[in-house]
């Protein structure tokens, strides 16, 4: 039985070339479309979901509520773990973690950057971060130890055993010597905390001054509640627990917070599970984002079924006789049934076979354009199969099974006296018309308002200079002061540059795909201040074109400069409240004990517009590390001058790493997740109509079809060509306005809302509703009239013997 469905079902296929190609080309890119974003949706939501005691393990964070506005750091002092497991009896471990910066490892002859983690020794009993080589439990007991990933190792001793060996790490006088006790097997992709090395917290350069200081904040705590414990109870545990460590912080937030008196409400430490920590914070991703994925794929797949019961539907009724004939022999509705779905089944698990072919092929693609971080072997992983099979038994059930359950209910008596028809069309076709095309002009607003909204972010002026200006990395393995003060000497004559100077943090992100940025918060008087921290050397204001309002520059001739003195942003002096702050100390009010004001610049953005803005304050320092070096070039060929730039960098580093880029290209970076954003909803779009117009063009055949006698008797009756495509056309344009009327109201809900958490955001113009209007409704017309024009000067003669 199910041999002879098989075989017929393989000859209506081939009865039916064109619409089965159309299924089969639709249902491909849907799945393959669908598979690519649930598979970046899946990564997103997996995130630390490897670990074993994941509903145990929290990360902290503080929320303070000050004048200034309220702020989350998940940023804690190095005593809080200690603190937390002593005074909290829930608390069943807790340990710090320090994500540090790539730093230089040594090993005979090899060199490379590499970054270490520094924690506390239990680290590996609380995480499942699989050890490949040697004792979880006991790979830190040393405050010397280290623990190596695999790539790690691999790098540095190749193939040999590392146990035991001794690693350097640092540069110049500043090196420490670590006993390799473990390899771990690397990070994956969907881990929160990502490391090469992990070592003791003990080993961290400034551990002494840091230990005991509840004012520092630069490292995360994570804690692990015993089993069965209730969080509220253990959320009011840690109201006390701020207003034991954190006297003087609580004091200075009511002194400027007067009207609050509870101190939870100014000062909170707060638990975020570990499966949320990928969604919590300034710079994660967003969840709603990931659940909009997750409909873009399901919205695609919705329009290729559509097309898919559109067309069976319609053409059920060529088939009306062939199951009357059924009938009439025995065939029970069942039988049809399975025999309607099986051909639907068949349809679509070559589509899906074929979309899945195509996404595996499209991942190195997807991952190079969107970032998405998926791999190949997560298409094959048994809880995705297991989701993706069940998406396409569901899918062939509603989509396939309901064109069957149809069409095997069809009435016996009704089918041989010819009383099926289709010459008016069904509100069922009509409304998943209107849908797809609600969906289709959904996202092509929704990718024009952002796209705008990019545009403007760009535009905002960002308050220094950004062109011609090249930015390099200097990378761990060297001394950026002496890097910097050789590339000065060299080029001091060059025409071509018109400044250099160096900075502890890049603009934007450059080749080395690092951002740091670090945000200070003191008192003055009765104002709290928080501020972008920046370092900086002589002619940073001058290498970005950034004027001085009043005061002075830095300037080599005032030797305290590199101790204490700071030019401050316009906002800066505005948040402190001080009329005249030339001359001004804070952080320490006492003149000589705090940092001095010694000049104030215009506001500018050092990170995206995106972003929440901080005033900035600028310090120089003749001890702090310079990370990269900004050389302002004056040339009609940049790139000429980038090249000469790389052979004195080749000459003075000894062939070290050149990562040069300019700066406009780094700033690019601040928009990154609106520019994924534009290009998944606008590729997502165009495919959207593609396959709407595929159904719409499949549709307007069958359509035609069914009414070319009709068309016949009325050109013999004397109407003309446009007319009859008039006729033909107005229905379906009818349908696109009834769809722009659903989509383009939810279009700018959705839309203002999102633009809502913007800082700078444009007013959304409701000429772009009219344009994707005009432009869904030419698509459609274009679409419909190759048949409608064809159909309407074809000779009516040869229109009536068609029946």
């Amino acid at each position: 039985m199910f041999r002879n469905y098989f075989k017929i079902a393989w000859r209506n296929i081939q009865r039916n070339k064109l619409h089965s190609a159309i299924h089969i080309f639709g249902l491909a890119i849907a799945f393959s479309i669908c598979i690519l974003l649930f598979l970046t949706a899946y990564f997103h939501l997996s995130f630390d979901s490897f670990h074993r005691d994941k509903p145990q393990l929290f990360r902290t964070s503080r929320l303070i509520n000050s004048p200034q506005g309220t702020e989350m750091s998940s940023q804690m002092p190095l005593p809080a773990a200690a603190a937390l497991r002593t005074d909290i009896p829930e608390v069943e471990a807790a340990i710090v973690v320090n994500m540090g910066m790539p730093e230089n490892f040594s090993y005979e002859e090899k060199n490379i950057e590499r970054v270490v983690v520094r924690t506390d020794p239990n680290f590996f009993d609380m995480f499942n971060f699989p050890v490949l080589i040697g004792n979880g439990s006991t790979a830190l007991s040393d405050f010397q130890d280290i623990a190596l990933s695999e790539t790690t190792a691999k790098a540095i001793f190749g193939e040999s055993d590392p146990i035991g060996k001794e690693l350097k790490i640092g540069r110049g006088e500043d090196v420490e010597y670590y006993t390799v006790t473990a390899v771990v097997k690397d990070c994956p992709n969907n881990s929160s905390i990502r490391f090469d090395a992990v070592a003791r917290i003990q080993s961290l350069p400034n551990y002494a001054q840091l230990q005991n200081n509840w004012g520092s904040n630069g490292s995360s705590v994570f804690v692990k509640i015993s089993k069965n414990s209730d969080l509220q109870k253990v959320a009011m545990k840690l109201e006390p627990f701020v207003e034991k460590y954190y006297p003087d912080q609580l004091a200075q937030l009511r002194s400027g917070r007067s009207d609050v008196q509870k101190s939870s409400e100014l000062l909170s430490i707060n638990l975020t599970n570990i499966n949320d920590i990928h969604f919590s914070g300034e710079r994660s991703s967003s969840k709603l984002l990931v659940y909009a994925l997750m409909s873009l794929g399901a919205f695609i797949l919705l329009i290729a079924c559509f097309n898919f019961v559109n067309l069976n539907m319609a053409n059920s009724f060529k088939r009306s006789r062939e199951l009357g004939v059924r009938k009439t022999l025995g065939a029970y509705k069942g039988q049809l049934f399975m025999q309607l779905w099986g051909e639907a089944l068949l349809l679509y698990f070559v589509g899906f076979m074929l979309g899945l072919g195509l996404a595996s092929q499209l991942i190195p693609v997807f991952n190079a354009q969107f970032g998405g971080g998926i791999e190949i072997s997560a298409l094959f992983q048994p809880t995705f199969l297991a989701i993706m099979i069940g998406v396409f038994l569901l899918v062939t059930l509603i989509a396939g099974g309901y064109p069957a359950l149809k069409m095997a209910n069809f009435s016996l008596v009704g089918v041989l006296k010819g009383k099926i028809s289709t010459k008016r069309p069904g509100a069922l076709r009509n409304s998943l018309l209107v849908s797809q095309f609600a969906i289709s002009s959904l996202l092509i607003c929704i990718s024009w308002i952002a796209s705008q909204q990019l545009d403007f972010l760009r535009e905002v002026p960002i308050g220094f200079e950004k062109e011609q200006v090249i930015s390099i990395p200097v990378g761990f393995q060297q001394d950026g002061r002496k890097i910097l003060a050789r590339m000065r000497n060299e080029l001091q004559n060059d025409p071509n540059i018109v400044s250099i100077t160096g900075t502890g943090g890049n603009l934007g992100r450059g080749l080395d795909k690092v951002t740091v940025r670090s945000v200070v918060g003191f008192d003055y008087k009765q104002n709290q201040v928080s501020a972008d921290w920046l370092l900086a050397d002589y002619d940073f204001l001058k290498t970005l074109q950034i004027p001085i309002i009043k005061g002075r520059d830095f300037d080599p001739a005032f030797a305290t400069d590199t101790i204490n003195a700071f030019v401050v942003t316009e906002s800066f002096v505005k948040a402190m409240g001080e009329p005249d702050p030339i001359g001004k100390y804070f952080g320490g009010e006492e003149a000589g004990l705090g940092n001095r004001i010694i000049g104030v610049i215009p506001d500018f953005n050092a990170y995206s517009p995106s972003d929440k803005s901080y005033p900035i304050a600028i310090h120089l320092s003749a001890t702090e590390r310079i990370n990269y070096i900004f050389l302002k070039v004056k040339s009609d060929n940049p790139q000429l001058v980038m090249e000469h730039i790389a052979l004195v960098w080749e000459k003075l580093t000894d062939n070290a790493l050149f990562n040069a880029s300019f700066l406009d290209e780094n700033l690019q970076a601040w928009y990154e997740g609106e520019i994924v954003m534009t290009t998944v909803f606008s590729t997502a779009s165009a495919i959207a109509i593609f396959l709407s117009c595929l159904g719409l063009f499949a549709i307007s055949l069958m359509v035609i079809e069914l009414r070319t006698k009709e068309i016949g008797i009325r050109k013999v009756m004397g109407a003309s060509v446009k007319s009859i495509v008039g006729m033909i056309s107005i229905h379906f344009v009818k349908l696109v306005l009834l769809s722009l009327l659903i989509a383009v109201p939810l279009a700018w809900y959705i839309m203002q809302m999102w633009i809502e958490n913007y800082e700078y955001r444009i007013s959304i113009d409701p000429l772009i509703f009219l344009g994707v209007g005009a432009m869904v409704i030419a698509v459609a017309l274009f679409t419909v009239s190759f048949h409608t024009i064809k159909a309407a000067i074809v000779n009516p003669v040869k229109s009536l013997r068609t029946e």
